[in-house]
């Protein structure tokens, strides 16, 4: 009876709520995409694929590629990655950094690639 009780605990306890789920995540050939809840409009299974229409345009997804369809806390998969190129000045520095205006013997950085100087 305690083991029983203790179990009912347990479930009660993980239990989770339709609207503690912000993404619908989708697995196919391995690979995961998730999609924001907000932007969701309808979802179809069609011609052998599933189509989730969202506010950003239709998704298609093969069902004879996918693992798994889960909604999740959480996106895991990443849909875009921004970069900021770094400005480099151009000159002569030491391995610590420090700007070298004569240099002697040694190993420096020359415009960003390592170089010897004999």
């Amino acid at each position: 009876m305690k083991k029983l009780l203790l179990m009912a605990l347990m479930a009660v306890s993980t239990m989770a709520y339709a609207e503690d789920y912000q993404y619908l995540t989708m697995r196919y050939n391995s690979v995961e995409k998730s999609i924001s809840l907000e932007t969701i409009r309808k979802i179809t299974f069609e011609s052998g694929n599933v189509v989730v229409a969202t506010s950003n345009g239709n998704e298609t997804f093969p069902q004879s590629q996918m693992e798994k369809m889960f909604f999740s806390i959480t996106p895991t998969a990443v849909k875009s990655v921004t970069t900021e190129t770094e400005s480099r000045e151009k000159g002569v520095y030491d391995l610590s950094g420090r700007r070298v205006t004569n240099p002697q013997k040694g190993i420096y950085i020359v415009d960003g690639k390592k170089v010897v100087i004999k």
